[in-house]
């Protein structure tokens, strides 16, 4: 991320911050908002003229003002004027921040009404769920047989019921949202989601994979462990996978710790063949 981006989005999130604290519970209803001027200037040729460095700021946020005012709150259009004078590398960066917002807004509404925590979890599983089922990931992914609309309601399908009202929210932006890795789509989204909702809560996610199951006790002091290392809380995403044949590995964020017999045989085969 350039320079110009990164602080635009710095002064963004700390002029909205106290919008947020203020808004309460509202921040859900923000959130929905924010994410919907997003997906609307996204999904129409406006991201150029609201980016447009050529463009003086005041008139980006004019023409913000009259695209999105009383049609949205108002505190969502003074945010969209606010970032439209900044500067920004690329015109989807301003998408990308708009996202971002509108998921913490969301999260910061579950957390007013003492609900964050479910939501992460509730989010986590529909992960764990869709990276665990090939035929649901298939199907929530875009396709040219399928609309968006329709893997959105095919989402509905499947969760709607077994979460709150907040997560489904957040699992439909997964699914309506094409991320910009090349790799990533649904499952790259609700990591995105749940990662947020991990650090409003200061703590961070934590991939491990063993050989087989780990006990509640071994979890207890693999935590604890990370814990002291990292110097957060940590929440632990546990996969089984034979493959690594003993030991374990943990990735958080940049940071992977490989103690498995895997890696351990991978290295001797690359000092015998040197």
């Amino acid at each position: 991320m350039k320079a110009g981006t990164s602080a635009t989005r710095a002064l963004t999130e700390q002029a909205w911050a106290p919008v947020l604290a203020s808004a309460g519970a509202q921040g859900q209803e923000l959130g929905e908002q924010i994410l919907a001027v997003a997906h609307e200037i996204a999904s129409n040729p406006l991201r150029g003229p609201l980016t447009d460095p050529n463009r003086e700021p005041g008139d980006k946020a004019a023409l913000a003002f009259r695209l999105f005012a009383g049609r949205v709150d108002g505190r969502v259009v003074e945010l969209l004027q606010g970032m439209v004078r900044g500067r920004w590398s690329r015109a989807v960066d301003l998408i990308s921040a708009l996202h971002d917002l509108g998921i913490k807004a969301i999260l910061s509404g579950a957390r007013a009404g003492g609900t964050l925590d479910d939501v992460e979890q509730e989010v986590f599983a529909v992960a764990r769920e869709v990276s665990a089922n090939r035929e649901i990931r298939q199907a929530l992914e875009p396709a040219r047989r399928t609309s968006t609309d329709a893997r959105v309601r095919l989402a509905q399908r499947l969760f709607g019921s077994r979460i709150s009202h907040p997560a489904m929210t957040l699992v439909v932006w997964c699914v309506r949202h094409q991320p910009e890795v090349a790799v990533g789509g649904v499952p790259y989204n609700l990591r995105r989601v749940t990662e947020l909702a991990a650090a409003m809560q200061n703590r961070v996610i934590a991939d491990v994979v063993t050989a087989v199951p780990l006990t509640r006790a071994r979890q207890a002091r693999l935590r604890e462990i990370l814990v002291r290392r990292l110097g957060f809380d940590v929440e632990l995403n546990l996969e089984v996978d034979p493959a690594v044949i003993g030991g374990v590995r943990v990735m958080v964020r940049d940071l992977v710790m490989d103690n498995t017999v895997r890696r351990s045989l991978a290295g001797l085969r690359t000092t015998l063949t040197g």
